[in-house]
């Protein structure tokens, strides 16, 4: 355990070197990989985010309209769904579906180059694999992610802009101003700041289970759904900090 958790802060702790160098000297990275890593990455993860948010939205929404009907709080909907979705539940639910498609996709790709011993020849041609792979993923996902975060907030509050004109008879005017009556830009940035960190999470998680593993092909699927179980024990963990935090 001990061994395992100082790999995993080896790794980080080279990541955000790396991360600082590349972006001082702009060398190490293959020309184009922070593009091609936001394509798959970042591109084709806002169709499943956006999906997975707006029913949650629409969940959320219908459980807690039943019950605030029974008070006569109808309104009081979108202060529910707006403080839910922007601060709590749009950074989960977008960090947990970065740690299944995002996380998995890049364990498989370096497990793989590890048990071919591509990594080993990287290392041979003096290229430091931990740069090479790892850094456009990083600088990917944090120029990806204020995008996805925009895109699930919008549809998740339309999931419970929907619920509340079809379930309470709420005009949607009056449940977006009631929405931003409550919410702040504050709230906002630190929903992005907590999808950032859970991005982060997904992308270390995911590379030090592909960098550590051992030479059986067989591993490879191993290794991938233990990155993805790790990422999202990451996230809760994160967000448990993050809900003790003033913010």
């Amino acid at each position: 355990m001990r061994e395992n958790l100082g790999k995993f802060f080896t790794l980080l702790a080279d990541e955000l070197y790396h991360t600082g160098r590349y972006l001082r000297k702009r060398e190490g990275v293959m020309p184009g990989a922070v593009i091609q890593q936001m394509f798959a990455l970042g591109y084709r993860s806002f169709p499943i985010v956006a999906l997975i948010t707006f029913l949650v939205g629409v969940t959320i929404a219908l459980t807690s309209a039943a019950q605030l009907r029974l008070f006569g709080a109808d309104v009081y909907l979108a202060d529910l769904i707006g403080l839910a979705m922007i601060k709590e539940l749009v950074p989960l639910m977008t960090g947990i579906m970065m740690a299944g498609k995002i996380g998995a996709s890049i364990t498989a790709e370096i497990a793989t180059m590890k048990v071919m011993d591509e990594i080993d020849a990287l290392r041979t041609m003096g290229i430091v694999p931990e740069k090479f792979l790892m850094v456009p993923r990083l600088i990917a996902i944090t120029l990806c992610v204020p995008l996805l975060v925009a895109v699930a907030d919008v549809v998740g509050l339309a999931g419970g802009v929907l619920v509340g004109r079809l379930s309470l008879g709420i005009p949607p005017s009056v449940f977006l101003k009631e929405v931003f009556r409550v919410l702040d830009l504050g709230d906002f940035l630190v929903g992005l700041l907590k999808t950032m960190v859970f991005g982060w999470a997904v992308v270390v998680a995911s590379g030090y289970k592909g960098f550590f593993i051992s030479r059986g092909a067989e591993e490879v699927g191993t290794a991938t759904t233990d990155s993805v179980v790790l990422s999202i024990a990451l996230i809760i963990g994160l967000d448990c900090v993050f809900a003790f935090l003033p913010i």
